[in-house]
């Protein structure tokens, strides 16, 4: 996977789209993981507009080795470099009529261990 182009374009855009991240199995996987977890922690939301989970790595850490897959670690190896780790993450399935404001992913929290 030649992945210069993706890193040109992320430092020319701010952002790449990059597929076939995950196999048919591992996204298989993933959503069984997701669909026999306990949801009642606070972490979790659910209702009839939305399912989400807060800190979805700490939540639910047999998710992890399925989503650093081998892709994913050369992904973030080879466009930023061998210090870089996830912060944060949220897990959300919104339906499609479902209109509500999410501020995490609209980029307006940047975590930072000094200033």
């Amino acid at each position: 996977m030649n992945l210069q182009h993706h890193k040109n374009s992320i430092t020319e855009n701010g952002f790449t789209v990059i597929n076939q991240i995950f196999s048919v199995e591992e996204i298989q996987k993933i959503s069984d993981i997701i669909q026999n977890i306990d949801t009642s922690k606070d972490t979790f939301r659910k209702s009839e507009d939305l399912f989400a989970i807060r800190q979805f790595l700490k939540e639910i850490p047999e998710v992890r080795k399925v989503v650093f897959n081998e892709n994913i670690k050369k992904i973030i190896k080879e466009i930023f470099g061998e210090k870089y780790f996830a912060v944060k993450s949220i897990y959300f399935d919104k339906p499609e009529k479902s209109n509500w404001y999410v501020a995490y992913h609209q980029d307006l929290t940047i975590s930072v261990d000094k200033n």
